[in-house]
Formats: C-alpha cells, structure tokens, sequence
C-alpha cells in the first residue's frame, strides 16, 4: 500500500537549487535510509514531506491512513512539562481520552445512578483499551530507558535537560506516537553504543515506516532496506540495503564518468567535423551535426558529485615512545567520585577508542588528561616532548559571529590569504564558503570547521571528543583516512563502530564507574563481552556457494544477452538511419516540406537512439567476470 508520494519536486532557496524534479513513493513497510553530502536537502525534504514547507512546483500526496510523526520544533510551553509528560503528549487523544474518563468517574461519584454516564464511561473506556492506552505508559518506560534516560528523572523539567537530552526526548516521542510514517533526522547523534543497538532493535521490531536520516553507517546497514540519496538537486533512489548501495553508487559514479568521458569524445568528433566541413563540399551534413550538438543534454562533470573533504593532518614531531601513564586515578567532582582506579598507558602511535554509556566520565576523563581537571587520586604523567590538542564536542572555540575564514586566520594573522584558503579547501570550504558566518553553517560543517582549527598547527597527540557528530559520509571517510594516515597517537571517544573499527587499534571501556582495556578494534571488544554465540549449520557455506554459482551463471547468460540485443538494435538503426539519409536526399520531392520535416525529425531520434546504444554497448564489453 502507498503511504506517500512525491512527482517532480523543484524547491531553491534564493538561487540554490534544492531539489530539481525529485519524485519518490513510500509503500507500507518502507525502511528507508536518507543520505547525502551535510546542505544538500535532506531536512528540506522532511520538512516538505510533513507539510511544514511547500514545494515551488510539484505534488505531495498522502493516503488518508497515513500518519507522519516528526520531531516538532521547540515550544517554550514545552519546558513546564516533565520528560515523562513531554513523551506522552506524543498520545494527545489517549491523554484527552483518560481526561473525560477520569471526569466521568468524579461525576459517577456523587451521581452512580446516572445511565447516560455509565454507558459513556464503558464506551471510553473500550477505546482507550483498544487504542492502546492501558500499556502506554509501560510504553513510555520502555521506550525512555532504551534511550539511556533514568528512572529518576522522569519527573524532571525539559527546561533542565541538555541539548543532547532533548534530541533523545524528542526522538522519544516520535517512537511514542500514533504515526505509521516516522521521519527520524539524524536519531542516533546523541545516544551510546548501547542506546543506539537498542534503537535498532526497536525498529526492527516495529511494524511501523520509517525514514532516517543518519551518517551512522552501522546504523544504516541494521535498519535500512532502501536508500535515497539527496546531491546537486537530484534524488537518487536505490532499491537495497546501506551496504549494497555504497558498491551501486561507486559503480554509478563509474559509469557516469565513463558516460562523460564518451559523450566529451563524440562531441569533440562532431565538433572537428563541422570545423572542418562548414565551407566545403559538406556544408549540409556540418549544418546537421551543428544542430545535432545543440540537441546534446550534456552530462555534468565527474566532480560535481564530489568527493568530501580531504582532511589535513601532520605531527608535530616524534614524541619519546611514552606518551601517557595513567596509574591507579579516580576521577570526580568533590565528593562525587565518576571513574575510580583507571589504568591505562598511551604509546607513540596508539589510535584509541574511548567508549561508554552517557554519563559514564568519558568527557570527564578527557578535562582530566589535558589539565582542566586535577585527579582526586592517583597520576598522570604526560610523556617528553608531547604536544596535545583537544577537540571539544560542543564546539566552544567557534565564535558565531565570525565568519569561516577569519576564524582560522585569528589563529596565524600573518599568514597570506592562499595559504588560509588552500587548508580551508582540504576541509570543503572552498570558494565563498570561507566567506559564510559561522552561525549559518549546518552542524557538520561547523564539526569541519572545529577540526580545522584543531589541525592548523601540528600536534602528536590527538584528543578527540565525538568528532564524528553531524559529519556527512564522505567527511567521516576523509577523518577515517586522515587518522589512519598519521603518525602521532590519538585517543577517541564516539559511538560510531563502523568509524571505531576503521581507525583504533584499542579500545576503553568506560563501565560501573571504572575502565577496562582490550587491545583491538571495536569488533573485538564486541567479540570479547558478548557472551551469547550464534552455531552455525555446518551446510550453509556450501549452499550459499551453489546459490552463488546459480547467480552467477544467470548474470553472465543475462549479460550476454544484453550484448547481442544492443548489437543488434545498433545494426536495425544503422540501417534505419542510411534508408532516412536516402528519402531524404533523394526520395522525398524537395516540395513535400511535411514528409520531409517528418523523416528529418526521425532521423534526429535515431542519430540520438544510436548515440545511447553505442555508449550503452562500450559498457557492457568493458563488464568482466572473475
């Protein structure tokens, strides 16, 4: 069943082309997964989807079953509520429900012979069973403990939560409501590791469409069974799972810059051909190449898809082998003790994962190993010829008011603007993005913004505070590499595994007030606490092999297929188009302007027919099989 489509969807901002004739449907069941570079449209498209945008030019239509749950933007009446009553507005008519149910119940209290109340009270009753009210609360619990809220504070006010407490709130509610569509931006930016498997657990349980928005590629590949991509205006559908979409659109990306680089070459030849020809003894055939080339839809180059930032990062020198001691600390605010008897070491090269539920001192002990806080017990020596640079996940270095390029070139006044501009452009500021105020810039291209403040000068160790947070894909696959490339050590805290096994060679683990150490990437330390192991039937290897095999043999009888279909079209249009240049030439009387224009017209659509056909044909002989 559709629950929703759009056709041909145009949207700018100022001259910005958001979307350009974007269409989609959503069938009941939809899991679909919204990705794409940080500004190219993703909040936009939610934001037309549930109504609170219209498009320029196209249609949004909705099935009458259709319900959109959607993060709502802040209300000010909204911080009197407890997190608990915030959650449960998400249930507006099961609240209003229980209202008049426990007003009927006063009235039947001084007036029990009421008939009229008694039946009412039975029938709201029924509908408040049926709608699910009676387990709603247990619902809500549920729900608020699986995003890592305690039981203990859910009687306090929204207005003494954090930033990142209200996301999971309002992501809390989304999961809460009626909807049977829920838009989810970004859900996992503020949730543990822990948090974030029981989220995936939960929609996929969930009998409920979703789509996400998310960079979380763990995430993605546990959630999702569609994938749009938003880039350059387009939307781009693709019918598979997170990881068969990252090899569908490096393969896409091949074959448009194959398509390019072969439309280049025949517009190169027809150009040669009308230079050549259009004052000699085939001035015809160059005026008909000339208008065949006006005719063109040019492909845009490879580059406009483009390829994420490629993220500068040196070391300042050779540290001694030593880099950090940590013996024997506890770590806390007066008598508070967070993380006791922490002991651990950092040697040169080191790349470490610190990881932990929320709450759980991870930033606590980031203040503690680089001086802003002092340890209640126990040392912290800092090895010889050490130099430290922190990244703080709130971003406190950014001045707002700024704009992009000054906020680096405050760092080296006496740099020439190149040089400024140049490391700019290995972040993704290029051209007048330096020039942006930093307040308008989205999430992630303040996070790139931090981190190339960060990296202006060299460091050998790296402390990085949820560095991942708002990155797009390809930002966190340039930071991904730029770790891996570097020879100084760091020390990571995040809750993106996919990015935790990409780059640390050792994992801490923050738990029940204390630190364990496993020597290996996230994988192994999964590896290592999980207890429970999955037996797998000694026949399922050899079957998937045949079921391989089967495949296989199908793709390449397919393939061949192909081939021999497009030869053969090549050859019937070839034919076609040597009869239309003959009618034409010597045919058709030279009075006859309607059969004339008619066989000119075809003659257009078959030159522009066998254009396609020989690209389609070079692609495929290019295909090779293992």
């Amino acid at each position: 069943m559709t629950l929703l489509a759009g056709e041909n969807l145009h949207k700018k901002f100022n001259e910005q082309v958001i979307f350009s004739g974007a269409s989609f449907t959503v069938q009941s069941g939809d899991r679909i997964g919204l990705v794409g570079p940080n500004g190219s449209g993703k909040t936009t498209l939610f934001e037309l989807i549930s109504g609170r945008m219209s498009a320029d030019v196209g249609t949004i239509s909705k099935a009458k079953s259709c319900l959109v749950d959607y993060i709502e933007q802040e209300k000010h009446d909204q911080d009197e509520l407890s997190l608990f009553e915030y959650v449960a507005t998400a249930r507006r008519d099961l609240l209003e429900i229980r209202r008049r149910i426990t007003a009927l119940e006063n009235e039947l209290a001084t007036n029990p012979e009421n008939p009229t109340g008694v039946k009412q009270l039975g029938q709201l009753q029924q509908k408040f069973e049926i709608d699910g009210g009676f387990n709603f609360e247990s619902d809500v619990d549920t729900i608020l403990h699986g995003l890592g809220f305690e039981k203990h504070r859910y009687d306090d006010s929204m207005r003494n939560f954090s930033g990142g407490e209200k996301n999971r709130a309002a992501l809390a509610r989304v999961l809460a409501g009626k909807g049977n569509l829920l838009l989810m931006d970004e859900p996992t930016n503020h949730l543990d590791i822990e948090s974030t498997a029981w989220l995936e657990q939960y929609l996929h349980e969930s009998n409920k469409s979703y789509i996400v928005v998310s960079h979380d590629r763990a995430f993605l590949t546990a959630t999702t069974e569609k994938i749009w991509e938003t880039t350059h205006g387009k939307l781009d559908l693709y019918p598979c799972g997170f990881e068969k979409y990252m090899e569908e659109r490096k393969e896409r990306r091949r074959l448009h810059a194959h398509r390019f680089r072969h439309q280049q070459e025949e517009i190169k030849r027809l150009e040669d051909f009308v230079q050549r020809n259009m004052a000699g003894q085939k001035t015809k055939q160059a005026q008909s190449k000339l208008k065949f080339l006006g005719r063109i839809k040019r492909l845009p180059p490879p580059g406009s898809d483009g390829t994420g930032p490629t993220i500068a990062m040196s070391s300042s020198g050779r540290s001694y082998a030593h880099v950090i001691a940590v013996e024997n600390v506890s770590i806390g605010f007066g008598s508070t003790t967070v993380l006791r008897n922490i002991h651990f070491d950092v040697y040169r090269g080191d790349k470490i994962g610190l990881i932990g539920r929320n709450g759980s001192g991870k930033t606590t002990l980031l203040r503690s190993l680089i001086g802003e806080l002092a340890p209640t017990d126990g040392d912290i020596k800092l090895g010889n010829n050490v130099d430290v640079a922190y990244f703080d996940q709130e971003l406190s270095d950014l001045n707002l008011d700024s704009t992009v390029i000054d906020s680096l070139w405050q760092l080296d006044p006496a740099a020439d603007v190149g040089r400024i501009r140049s490391f700019l452009a290995r972040f993704g500021f290029t051209g007048d993005d330096a020039l942006k105020i930093i307040r308008s810039l989205s999430g992630g291209e303040k996070t790139k913004l931090s981190l190339a403040r960060l990296l202006y000068y060299p460091a050998n160790f790296i402390i990085l505070d949820e560095p991942t947070n708002h990155l797009d894909i390809d930002s966190r696959e340039a930071l991904e590499q730029a770790l891996n490339d570097y020879d100084g050590s760091c020390l990571i805290v995040s809750h993106d595994r996919y990015f935790l096994d990409r780059v640390a060679t050792k994992i801490i683990h923050a738990d029940d007030g204390t630190t364990s150490v496993y020597d290996g990437d996230y994988s192994y330390f999964k590896e290592k606490t999980t207890k429970a192991t999955i037996t797998v039937p000694k026949q399922t290897k050899s079957k998937k092999a045949y079921h391989a095999f089967k495949e296989e043999s199908k793709r390449r009888a397919r393939h061949k297929k192909a081939i021999v279909s497009t030869k053969s079209k090549i050859a019937d249009h070839e034919k076609e188009l040597t009869r239309l240049e003959q009618a034409i030439g010597h045919n058709i009387p030279r009075n006859d302007w309607e059969e004339l224009h008619t066989a000119g017209e075809k003659k257009k659509e078959i030159e522009t027919a066998l254009l396609e056909l020989y690209a389609t044909l070079e692609e495929l002989e290019q295909v090779k099989f293992d």
